[in-house]
């Protein structure tokens, strides 16, 4: 049932490109390309940004897109680690004290030199009441935050804080820098690498170079950031040599058919991205454990990841990817097995009718690009006698009732995790909306454990601390994890010199070299 449903929605996918290439043989090809500068890219993406402001933006495109435009006093480097970026040293006095030494004569995009007046600023500014941000919850273990001098920023956390560095990793705008108005505009200044110059909502974004930052010659001079929702559509622009570049966000069935032109590089590399299901414990049926791990077992992860994945995932135990310094993957696991399912429904109280199914029905939210995941539980929920309602919301929609809490089940991906305290933050009992445990999860062996992991400074202490975590996660299921996703970004063979990053950043844009459009341009 399931196979014969996946091969179906693979036949409907290439029928829809073979419809979409007919489509642009008859109106003739795109010459897009033709009206851009030699140093200008096309970059496709599935959605706008949810806000353009580093202050407000906590989705992965809003997050990807504002790291081209902002600095921040430290970055996550390739082994997912902080270091220094507009920090050129830090020191770690005390458990509780943490000192930033700014680089000289770093300028935002109107010539402004950043200081530490404007990292203060910035700061002050998410933790303003009257902002509303949706990071000041990631910011309650700032105590205060000093500037001794134009060049130096001194945090202090209330209480010995491990993973202080995440608190220096929010991107910086220049003093006095307004809260942002309704409706789409242009990002602040920033001092990254690029600038934006044109916003339109659902259309596209335009970022051209800071002049303040120096750039190789061959590197692009503008990106152009397309909103292009259709998974279709964005791969028939690579194909056609529209686009050049656009990363995790296929339909993992085109990507054999993107690798067979010459003139496009496909690239996968490990992840760090988390792929979950998540549970709302209000409900008083998925607060029954018994019900958690019925479905936990009746979800066929591994044919998933290597049918409709195709193999762009490896099955996960839990937040922390193997790549984790605190990965610990010795945990309760949930193989498929739907006659264990039934076993435990039959326990719980919700035996088979008749016609297999049980007076068990849940409401599963989703996107529109995410609905085929959705159809795929639906089918594997309903062997178990389990009814599973499909709702697919627009994005902004989406998002909006996830944050607030407002589902029953639903399956999200954490982009980026860089350090194990995630899980205070996702799992704490005093975590709930507007924070991110937005399933209303509460164990009180949970908020010890991540409480006592935020605390303790010592890597090995934290490493046994979070083993408990992990084990505990998976035996409690507030998640039921699914698979770390690989980043695949596919891309124009113009573009030389592209690293991955194991939070799908985008950062390496800005240094990828440019060959002539000439040499790579499809023939």
């Amino acid at each position: 049932m399931v196979r014969m449903r996946q091969n179906t929605t693979r036949i409907g996918l290439l029928a829809s490109l073979a419809a979409t290439v007919s489509m642009v043989a008859l109106l003739g090809c795109d010459n897009s390309r033709a009206h851009r500068t030699p140093g200008t890219i096309q970059v496709d993406i599935e959605v706008s940004p949810t806000s353009t402001d580093p202050r407000f933006a906590t989705d992965a495109i809003s997050s990807r897109v504002n790291e081209l435009i902002f600095g921040s006093l430290v970055k996550t480097d390739r082994n997912g680690q902080f270091a220094g970026y507009l920090a050129e040293t830090i020191e770690r006095p005390s458990e509780t004290e943490i000192v930033f030494h700014l680089r000289h004569g770093v300028r935002f995009s109107d010539g402004r030199e950043l200081t530490a007046r404007d990292v203060k600023y910035t700061y002050d500014s998410v933790l303003a009441p009257e902002s509303l941000s949706a990071k000041r919850g990631s910011l309650e273990e700032l105590k205060s935050i000093d500037v001794p001098d134009d060049y130096t920023i001194v945090m202090t956390t209330k209480h010995p804080y491990a993973p202080a560095l995440e608190l220096a990793s929010q991107g910086i705008v220049p003093y006095g820098t307004p809260l942002p108005a309704k409706g789409s505009t242009p990002a602040p200044t920033g001092s990254g690498p690029f600038q934006m110059v044109g916003y339109t909502r659902d259309e596209s974004l335009l970022l051209e170079r800071n002049p303040y930052c120096p750039y190789p010659a061959d590197t692009p001079r503008t990106i152009l950031l397309k909103v292009v929702p259709d998974p279709t559509v964005r791969a028939l622009e690579l194909a056609e040599g529209v686009c050049d570049f656009s990363g995790n966000n296929f339909e993992p069935d085109v990507l054999p058919w993107l690798a067979a032109h010459k003139f496009l590089a496909v690239s996968k590399t490990p992840g760090s991205t988390y792929k979950y299901l998540s549970f709302n414990f209000r409900d008083p049926k998925l607060r029954d454990l018994r019900v958690r791990r019925a479905i936990a077992y009746s979800i066929d992860r591994t044919t998933i990841v290597n049918s409709m994945q195709r193999g762009t995932g490896r099955i996960a135990t839990g937040l922390l990817s193997p790549e984790s310094w605190a990965y610990y993957g010795d945990v309760t696991g949930y193989s498929y097995d739907p006659e264990k399912a039934r076993q435990l429904l039959d326990q719980a109280g919700y035996p088979a009718r008749p016609d297999g199914m049980r007076q068990l029905k849940f409401e599963y939210k989703t996107t529109p690009e995410g609905a085929r995941l959705g159809e795929v539980f639906q089918a594997m929920f309903q062997r178990v006698g389990i009814a599973l309602t499909l709702r697919i919301l627009d994005f902004p929609t989406y998002y909006a009732d996830i944050q607030s809490g407002k589902f029953a089940l639903t399956s999200l991906q954490w982009v980026g995790i860089n350090d194990p305290n995630h899980y205070y933050m996702a799992f704490d009992s005093k975590k709930t909306p507007p924070g991110l445990n937005r399933g209303f999860y509460s164990n009180p062996e949970m908020d010890r454990l991540v409480e006592a992991g935020m605390r303790t400074i010592d890597r090995d202490q934290r490493a046994k601390i979070y083993a408990q975590v992990q084990q505990l996660a998976a035996q409690d299921l507030p998640y039921v994890s699914l698979w770390w996703v690989d980043n695949v970004a596919v891309m124009n063979r113009r573009l030389a010199g592209f690293e991955s990053y194991p939070n799908g950043s985008l950062r390496s844009l800005a240094t990828v070299t440019l060959t002539t459009p000439r040499e790579a341009a499809p023939q």
